[in-house]
């Protein structure tokens, strides 16, 4: 919705204006037939694959290992994808928005602040449950410990030696230093262009939208094949000795992803009832719909016309609720950074690692970049997961494990991503509230 000249500096606004929904001004959201394969939802098509990859890994046995091939090759493109995915999702979010003023502020600080409280519950609920304690994914008897790096070093390794480097190595935090800088040269490249009236910088926004969806189109063929990889890597654990006992420790993961979740969500209700005395039941009412249909489609932006509606039904203004709501979907991840981070240390524990608080530190710091940066990508809580592996040398050939429970922990966690991006428009519409109307229900 494009502002007025009185509220132009008070409040964020988005560039270029999206395509909007003529009554909800919600984004148009397309279907991907890319995933769904065959015309069947992606989850379908993993459980049928763990149904078929039991019995042939018990019936091959040792055999079986060869399969492993398959889900490498899918990592491998995956890992390829993976940077350049993140870094034009993170140009383009921020070329194209422009958030300022107070509102825009609070905003990306209150982001913050429960995206690191979801990754704090996540790292302490691993930590204590230990999940990933006898899944066997490492070599028997094997206990490593991931080489530790000085401050110094850790401070020299944010330049990379060159712009190649960042990117062939996956070194995420390079990449992110590279990204801002160019994020923010653009901006002010942006500015300038709007004060002397040009309308050449849309030609930069539009190229970054092309190249972007370019590497999704890509990126959704690669995810068609996910079922083959989980077939490969089940298959392969079961043909091996104690080889189910990776699944028992699934479930576990499973338990504390959820509980993780649930804890983040009793956050937000405690913020509703303190900051914007909210009742929590009012809160959890008025989002019932939001949440069905978030845990049915696993998708945020498909959310987002029903997210809006219940906002402007519990009375929040449009211009809170469409901004919290739209904006949300890149930077708000709560849901998918818990999982990241109790993922991270569910592997470090099954294959033996150790993790040191610092390692955990810089889980910690690469999961707040890598869930903002999967925040427009399908899948992309594993499609990130190479990234922040490599920050802390975890081997990523066993990503693919996980995928066995992504399809159910992915609703899971996109509800608790909707439901962020709700408490947030709330507090945001009750400590600074803008000039503007609720949105009719």
């Amino acid at each position: 919705m494009p502002p007025s000249e009185n509220d132009h500096d008070a409040t964020p606004t988005t560039y270029p204006a999206p395509e909007l929904d003529p009554t909800l001004g919600a984004p148009a959201v397309e279907d991907e037939p890319e995933s769904r394969p065959g015309g069947l939802p992606l989850y379908v098509w993993v459980i049928l694959a763990v149904a078929l990859a039991i019995p042939i890994g018990l019936g091959w046995g040792e055999g079986a290992k060869a399969l492993e091939i398959v889900p490498n090759l899918i990592m491998r493109a995956l890992t390829a994808l993976a940077a350049p995915l993140v870094v034009l999702a993170i140009l383009h979010a921020i070329v194209s928005n422009d958030i300022r003023g107070k509102q825009g502020g609070m905003m990306m600080f209150l982001y913050l602040i429960n995206t690191l409280v979801a990754m704090l519950i996540g790292l302490g609920l691993s930590n204590l449950i230990k999940p990933g304690l006898g899944a066997a994914l490492g070599d028997p008897g094997a206990t490593q410990t991931v080489a530790k790096k000085t401050v110094t070093e850790l401070i020299t390794e944010l330049i990379p030696r060159s712009i190649g480097e960042a990117f062939a190595t996956n070194n995420i935090a390079q990449l992110v230093v590279l990204t801002l800088a160019l994020g923010i040269g653009l901006v002010k490249i942006r500015d300038a262009h709007r004060l002397a009236g040009k309308e050449s910088f849309q030609t930069v926004i539009d190229l970054l939208s092309i190249g972007f969806e370019l590497l999704m189109k890509v990126l959704l063929w690669v995810v068609a094949l996910v079922p083959l990889a989980v077939l490969g890597i089940v298959a392969s654990r079961v043909g091996q000795k104690e080889g189910m006992q990776v699944f028992a420790s699934l479930i576990w993961l499973i338990l504390v992803v959820v509980l993780g979740l649930a804890c983040q969500v009793s956050w937000y209700l405690l913020q509703m009832a303190v900051f914007a005395r909210m009742s929590p039941v009012r809160f959890l009412g008025g989002a019932a719909d939001v949440m069905a249909n978030t845990f049915s489609t696993a998708s945020t932006a498909a959310t987002i016309p029903i997210t809006l509606k219940s906002l402007g039904r519990m009375g929040v203004t449009r211009q809170s609720s469409q901004l919290c709501a739209c904006i949300g979907t890149n930077f708000n991840n709560d849901g998918t950074a818990l999982y990241q981070a109790t993922a991270a240390l569910f592997m470090a524990q099954a294959l033996g690692y150790t993790l040191s608080l610092s390692d955990q530190i810089v889980v910690v710091l690469t999961t707040l970049v890598a869930s903002i940066g999967a925040g427009g990508i399908p899948s992309g809580s594993f499609v990130t997961m190479p990234l922040i592996f490599a920050a802390v040398r975890l081997p990523a050939d066993k990503i693919p494990i996980l995928l066995t429970i992504d399809w159910f922990l992915d609703r899971c966690r996109t509800t608790s991503n909707v439901l962020g991006d709700m408490t947030v428009a709330v507090l945001l519409d009750k400590l600074v509230p803008p000039r503007s109307e609720p949105i009719e229900p």
